[in-house]
């Protein structure tokens, strides 16, 4: 098998955690047809990129609900605007320009901090034709090719002086026409910025919830950092911005030559053999985490999960715990009434903690949103209840149970 970045041979597949509906699919029935994708998680042995063996064809992602959309972190984004100012020297009259929704704040911050006034952002309808109602990311990253781009860009009046790529390239199908058609949208002399979740603190933890049918590929700094020199972009510099659960990863280029083979640094060799690592400790966390649970219900009470999300999948469907859980805590008004894919459980208001006597909470958000759920939901711990976290990352987590 050949892999998404270097091209070459020698794909070693190590984890395998089924097959699994996608994790946006949420039912409306719990006895609903669903449909189920393997996944599984391979590592180049010749780039250290850690990827899906088969990822997932965009086609099957896109959600059937219009009201889906994922926030991403923003604390770090002053810095980053800030920093590229400062690095690049841009005129005022530069054109900013972003791939997607994702893209919308950082051009804000251009826009109101630094007095950049020119800017526009790819459309899913005008520019990329998506005609599915519920299109959104998965068909950005697939229509990202160079001939398609460079349409885009002459639509615009032009390529960019800047382009904002926020995490997108980790859910790209094809990375060489991926990145070759983010290159189509900047000037030659131009600039780029790309983000994406730095996976190293879930890999060393062994956090399993770092999957996701949605991500293609899995960086780490080593193999994040010279990515875009195979579309002729020079790296200025490597931002790595601490956050809980992932780090972001933010790489500012410099459009300065023609396309030229991908480079592989010591660092990424040297993490060849990581993923393998990851890979053993699923089998004995599983049975673990089952364990625990089992005990938990048994001489305590009920237990539920927070969150309606693909980190609740994860956890519930992976480590095969959908059966300890009696509903899924979400307050978002369109997930009421549904149920999580593949666990088939209730998703209920999370008013249900107090009224339906769970003992046991687990937190399947963020950690940076865990304090504000707790303090919002105060009256569960008041009624004897007690909140952990299924992420390794968390002060929460209930890895620190079974280790005891």
């Amino acid at each position: 098998m050949a892999c998404l970045v270097c091209g070459q041979e020698g794909l070693s597949v190590e984890l395998d955690v089924g097959a699994h509906p996608v994790s946006t699919f949420f039912l409306k029935s719990q006895d609903a047809l669903e449909n189920a994708i393997g996944l599984r998680l391979g590592q180049c042995a010749v780039c250290g990129t850690i990827q899906l063996v088969e990822p997932v064809p965009h086609t099957h992602l896109i959600a059937p609900y219009d009201w889906i959309f994922s926030r991403e972190p923003e604390e770090h984004l002053d810095d980053v605007a800030a920093g590229i100012v400062r690095d690049t020297a841009l005129p005022k009259t530069a054109v900013i320009a972003g791939l997607s929704y994702k893209d919308d704040t950082t051009i804000e911050r251009f826009r109101t901090q630094h007095g950049f006034e020119v800017s526009w952002r790819v459309d899913l309808k005008s520019d990329l034709d998506a005609t599915d109602a519920n299109a959104n990311i998965e068909t950005v990253q697939k229509r990202t090719k160079p001939e398609t781009m460079a349409n885009v860009a002459e639509r615009h009046g032009g390529p960019a002086d800047l382009l904002i790529v926020r995490h997108i390239i980790e859910h790209a199908e094809n990375l060489r026409d991926f990145i070759h058609g983010c290159a189509a949208l900047v000037k030659p002399g131009g600039y780029i910025m790309v983000e994406c979740p730095d996976c190293t603190k879930n890999l060393m933890l062994g956090d399993i919830c770092m999957v996701w049918e949605e991500h293609s590929l899995y960086f780490t700094p080593a193999t994040f950092e010279n990515v875009m020199s195979m579309a002729g972009f020079n790296t200025i510099s490597v931002g790595n911005y601490p956050l809980p659960f992932e780090n972001c990863l933010v790489i500012v280029a410099r459009k300065m030559s023609a396309p030229r083979p991908h480079v592989v640094s010591e660092a990424a060799r040297a993490e060849i053999g990581m993923l393998k690592r990851f890979a053993a400790q699923y089998a004995p966390t599983k049975r673990a985490l089952r364990a625990h649970l089992e005990r938990v219900r048994e001489e305590e009470g009920p237990i539920a999960i927070f969150g309606a999300g693909h980190l609740a999948c994860a956890f519930l469907l992976y480590y095969g715990l959908s059966d300890l859980v009696e509903f899924v805590a979400d307050d978002t008004p369109q997930k009421q009434g549904l149920y999580l894919p593949g666990a088939r459980i209730p998703i209920l208001p999370s008013a249900a903690l107090v009224e339906r006597g769970v003992k046991l909470c687990l937190f399947a958000v963020s950690p940076n949103s865990e304090d504000k759920i707790a303090e919002k939901n105060a009256a569960f711990p008041a009624a004897g209840g007690r909140f952990a976290s299924i992420l390794a990352a968390s002060k929460r987590s209930i890895r620190n149970a079974i280790a005891d």
